[in-house]
């Protein structure tokens, strides 16, 4: 099963879309071990209300697989929805452009760095031997499928009126055996990527929020 595994492809990317600055100050969490999240310790979560989320855009690492304009349109917008949609639980999505003095603004902007469909006439057979193993009760785990599609991306979250980088991340997924759509949808399992990455940001900022909701409520009550 190793190659198979192997032939996922998506990882973690360092494009330059996130400054080499900030890059060098992400780590892995406890939380999130294979991805790169960067918090400012600057970062005051509670004045934040509102977020410009800036279209997402095709910034491929070097061996990226080519796309066709069509394709980039539909992916970059499939990533912008999941962002909004995320987000919007939290904040007010503004949309991108002028936001005025910008102030207590976040201005999020993505970038998808790599890509890979999820390729139906690979894996089939894979899919096909799981399900009969399963049903005839064998036992045996998942076959995982050799071409399953994935994508990887970057995130800043920045103040939109001084630019200073509030969160950044970098994150990817790969297609995973126990989604059989997505074994045969070309991008599915892409768009799962999408939606991931969004929901991870979102977690961040839900995070600080926490840390200091609590903070405040111990000075007050320790005054």
């Amino acid at each position: 099963m190793a190659p198979l595994v192997g032939c996922a492809g998506q990882k973690l990317t360092r494009t330059g879309f996130i400054p080499p600055d900030i890059y060098g100050q992400m780590a892995h969490t406890k939380d999130h071990t294979e991805d790169l999240i960067y918090v400012s310790p600057k970062l005051d979560m509670m004045r934040y209300h509102t977020v410009m989320i800036d279209p997402v855009v095709w910034h491929p690492v070097a061996k990226a697989p080519k796309l066709s304009p069509k394709a980039q349109a539909r992916m970059t917008a499939a990533f912008e929805k999941d962002l909004a949609k995320a987000l919007g639980h939290d904040f007010q999505v503004h949309p991108a452009g002028d936001c005025g003095t910008c102030t207590d603004v976040i201005r999020v902007r993505a970038a998808i760095t790599n890509i890979r469909r999820s390729k139906w006439y690979y894996n089939a057979i894979p899919v096909v031997a799981g399900f009969a193993a399963g049903a005839a009760g064998g036992g045996l785990p998942p076959i995982p499928p050799p071409a399953p599609g994935g994508a990887s991306e970057e995130l800043i979250a920045a103040d939109a009126a001084t630019g200073e980088p509030l969160v950044t991340v970098a994150t990817y997924n790969n297609g995973m055996p126990w989604n059989p759509p997505g074994q045969w949808l070309p991008y599915a399992h892409a768009r799962r990527a999408f939606h991931l990455a969004s929901l991870l940001l979102d977690e961040q900022f839900r995070n600080e929020k926490k840390k200091e909701a609590g903070a405040h409520t111990v000075a007050s009550l320790s005054n």
